[in-house]
């Protein structure tokens, strides 16, 4: 009969703790260390990678905010340019209604005459108008033609000034935006090569 203190004695003695010498701790913590510096070196390296695309995505920020404000003064100078070509349309309208008139007058005086020389007479007219010099009645057809005339000579002027300057605004903004969507798609492309 086994007694309980011999039954402990050989259950104890069945279990062994495994004993680590020093050598065997060294070369754990070594192994430990050696993986916490890969693991340092990796979290950098994406550390990096993260703290470029921030610094990208504030520059892309900037260059979006500057390319919406030169958007906005696009769209102002177009307004600006509908709203003096709808001015030249009425300018237009006016002396379409005053002319006709001074068409009926001059086609009743001289219908052939007038015929004859079809092309070279409104080049005349608006030459004569150009240079009529008389006191301001505003009563006058021909003053209020000249009137009519030189503000839509004025009016085109602008418009054709303006044109050029927001035709070439808006290629600025187009290759702004073109240079940009390259340097993403070549980043992208760095980006899934690295």
């Amino acid at each position: 009969n086994s007694t309980p203190v011999a039954l402990c004695t050989l259950f104890f003695s069945a279990i062994v703790t495994p004993v680590m010498t020093y050598g065997q701790l060294e070369g754990l913590v070594n192994k430990w260390s050696l993986d916490l510096e890969d693991q340092e070196k990796y979290f950098l390296h994406h550390a990096t990678q993260v703290n470029a695309w921030d610094r990208t995505l504030i520059e892309n920020g900037e260059k979006i905010t500057t390319l919406h404000g030169e958007v906005e003064k696009v769209k102002l100078d177009h307004k600006r340019l509908e709203q003096e070509l709808d001015f030249i349309l009425s300018q237009q309208k006016e002396l379409e209604d005053l002319l006709t008139p001074l068409e009926e007058f001059v086609k009743d005086q001289s219908e052939s005459t007038y015929l004859e020389h079809e092309d070279e007479e409104p080049r005349k007219t608006i030459e004569n108008l150009n240079t009529f010099e008389s006191p301001a009645d505003t009563t006058d057809p021909l003053q209020q033609i000249c009137k009519i005339l030189n503000a839509h000579m004025d009016s085109l002027q602008w418009i054709n000034e303006n044109s050029g300057m927001l035709q070439r605004k808006v290629e600025e903004v187009t290759q702004v935006f073109e240079d940009h969507r390259r340097m993403e798609l070549e980043r992208s492309i760095r980006i899934a090569f690295d």
